[in-house]
């Protein structure tokens, strides 16, 4: 057990509150939201683990963070604001609980996503949406010239969207629930 140590768990509390409210409300999560984390995270984990190992456990955790919710982005099924905001939850909690927050987060964000399609009477029809999607979009190569997300708008038509910052703050809240 890792235990999070003080300036840490409340910067990724206050950011992750922050980034849920704006992700339910406007549907975004602001890029001077998570740049501002990003920078305040250096200091923070230089205060926490000194000098040599902080600036480590900083990008180290940022990478994780960010390169495991890419291939969601990749395949259309996350925003961008989704992989840079769980890159600045990295960088605050380092490598493994990066590690740990993204996985109690895809966990949330799956739970959450059948939720709403029960509540919604749309189960059969969302998870038809989601395995056409991912065949789909894993099938045609990924080009960020082109402008046709056409799948993917066809899936957020017939089943909705979900604001993702909110998987992701209660994941983050479980890894340092998980740590503390």
């Amino acid at each position: 057990m890792n235990a999070v140590l003080f300036p840490i768990g409340p910067c990724v509390l206050a950011l992750v509150v922050i980034a849920m409210a704006y992700d339910l409300h406007a549907r975004r999560i602001p890029n001077w939201l998570v740049a501002t984390a990003l920078l305040a995270a250096l200091p923070a984990q230089a205060l926490a683990h000194g000098v040599p190992m902080g600036p480590l456990w900083w990008i180290g955790g940022a990478l994780m963070g960010g390169l495991l919710l890419m291939p969601g982005y990749l395949i259309r099924m996350l925003g961008a604001g989704d992989v840079k905001l769980m890159a600045a939850v990295g960088a605050l909690l380092g490598p493994r609980g990066a590690f740990e927050a993204a996985l109690a987060a895809t966990v949330v964000g799956g739970v959450l996503s059948l939720l709403a399609l029960m509540q919604r009477r749309r189960l059969r029809r969302g998870v038809a949406s989601a395995i056409s999607m991912l065949i789909t979009n894993s099938a045609t190569p990924y080009d960020s010239a082109s402008t046709s997300t056409e799948p993917a708008q066809r899936a957020r038509l017939s089943v909705g969207s979900l604001p993702y910052g909110v998987a992701i703050a209660i994941g983050s809240v479980i890894a340092l629930l998980a740590n503390a």
